[in-house]
């Protein structure tokens, strides 16, 4: 481990439609070594035949909480740094080397960067700037999470040392790993420059089905007494949002020209949960 190298697992159940593309763009990552683990909860479509083809390991996860897959890989890593990313979201080539760079040479424990937004078809979208680190656990008191969780990665100490993912979440233990990450004083560090990741969008997101117990779980996460929001977190919101306009003027003119009528957003949305 004296070499900096990290370690993604990907969750899969039955993710042959796009996992093919999400474990391309890990393989093609340049001038970092990467392992690649995909925790597999059971798929019976074409995932497992898809790993063997690119000869990614494969590891058997209980299904039933996308976390306990996410854990049960990365207990078996090896590497300095470890991340994670869904099945069908996308890292660019020198997504790894960028972040791990920064991370290094800022001796920081989390770093994260700007995320891109595809369609289900790969089609650009629109992109979001993430928030700096010292906006990030105000954001988390208005609810908001400031960066996309595929653009992240930490350090294997910080795993260790906050036990991993809380498995009593099935939507939301990424914000909570954070947070409790912020709370103890951690280093977090948020790369400039072009983005680093990209999320698909479609409407068969996890999250999406079960709206109820992702509502819950986030009352569960933010109504603590120690979440509740501090003078001058509105206003660490607002300049956030604020730098973003640019994207969301970007969202509005491709989501028009991709479905040929003028569509104006509810809000300028930000980082979803699977």
């Amino acid at each position: 481990m004296n070499q900096a190298s990290i370690s993604c697992i990907v969750p899969t159940l039955n993710s042959a439609p796009t996992l093919e593309f999400t474990l391309l763009s890990l393989l093609s990552q340049r001038d970092i070594p990467i392992e690649v683990i995909v925790a597999d909860s059971g798929s019976s479509d074409g995932t497992l035949e898809i790993c063997r083809r690119w000869s990614v390991k494969i590891i058997y996860a209980e299904p039933g909480n996308m976390y306990r897959a996410i854990n049960a890989g990365l207990r078996q890593s090896k590497s300095r740094w470890f991340a994670y990313l869904n099945s069908d979201d996308l890292v660019y080539t020198d997504t790894y080397s960028r972040l791990i760079s920064l991370g290094e040479s800022l001796e920081a424990d989390i770093v994260y960067g700007n995320c891109d937004y595809v369609d289900w078809q790969g089609r650009f979208v629109y992109s979001f700037s993430a928030a700096k680190p010292d906006e990030l656990l105000s954001l988390f008191r208005l609810s908001t999470m400031g960066f996309a969780q595929q653009t992240a990665i930490f350090r294997r100490e910080v795993y260790e040392k906050q036990s991993g993912f809380d498995e009593s979440f099935r939507f939301r233990a990424d914000a909570d790993f954070y947070i409790r990450a912020l709370k103890l004083g951690l280093k977090f560090a948020c790369l400039e420059g072009p983005s680093v990741a990209c999320f698909r969008l479609h409407g068969k997101q996890f999250s999406n089905q079960y709206s109820e117990v992702d509502s819950m779980e986030a009352r569960k996460l933010y109504d603590s007494g120690d979440m509740s929001a501090h003078p001058g977190d509105w206003a660490k919101m607002v300049l956030w949002r604020l730098r973003n306009l640019p994207h969301y003027a970007i969202r509005i003119l491709r989501e028009s020209m991709l479905s040929n009528r003028l569509r104006f957003p509810r809000a300028i949305e930000t980082y979803t949960h699977r």
